[in-house]
């Protein structure tokens, strides 16, 4: 009987063990989620390049195409207002 009682000892606190691991992980997702609702992610607004209809924008604004060519697409974006500020 002594071989039974090591076997369930061992059976328990692998239980126990299971158990716990289990606790933390689900404490983490909560407090995961928890800081996602409180901070919402945001990413950088990055200005990689101008639309055909920003450039319509920039023309209705009064800009050649040729300083419209030599912008960058922050300037242009800025110029148009959809500048983001971080």
């Amino acid at each position: 009987m002594a071989g039974t009682d090591d076997y369930l000892r061992l059976l328990l606190s692998r239980v126990a063990a299971e158990e716990a691991f289990l606790d933390r992980v689900g404490r983490a997702e909560d407090a995961e989620l928890n800081a996602a609702d409180a901070a919402p992610a945001r990413s950088p607004a990055v200005s990689l390049m101008i639309t055909n209809r920003q450039r319509a924008a920039l023309r209705e604004l009064g800009f050649s195409e040729e300083s419209i060519r030599q912008m960058t697409p922050v300037e242009a974006h800025e110029k148009l207002g959809l500048a983001k500020p971080f």
